[in-house]
């Protein structure tokens, strides 16, 4: 399973809700006000089934409705951003 990390410019950690903290992990975010960013990780077998069939799936622990979601490369996701606020400083990991 992609794992999420910490990444630079990273501004806020949100922390499991109370009860869930064995399966549910905290997410390194950076938020502008108007979007939520976080930063994943595939292991080396996810990696290899995407480049297999070009897909990812998107999982949304919400139950009833999925709010709006954008995937992509740290490029893409900063131009997307761009357009509802800042955006994050780059670290020297790029």
């Amino acid at each position: 399973m992609a794992e999420a990390v910490a990444f630079a410019g990273a501004n806020m950690l949100l922390k499991a809700p109370a009860g869930q903290e064995e399966t549910v992990s905290e997410l390194h975010t950076f938020t502008n006000g108007n979007c939520s960013v976080s930063c994943w990780q595939l292991s080396a077998e996810e990696r290899e089934e995407v480049a297999r069939t070009g897909r990812l799936f998107l999982s949304v622990l919400s139950g009833r409705s999925q709010p709006p979601v954008y995937l992509g490369g740290e490029e893409e996701v900063r131009a997307i951003v761009a357009d509802y606020g800042g955006v994050w400083q780059r670290g020297s990991g790029r």
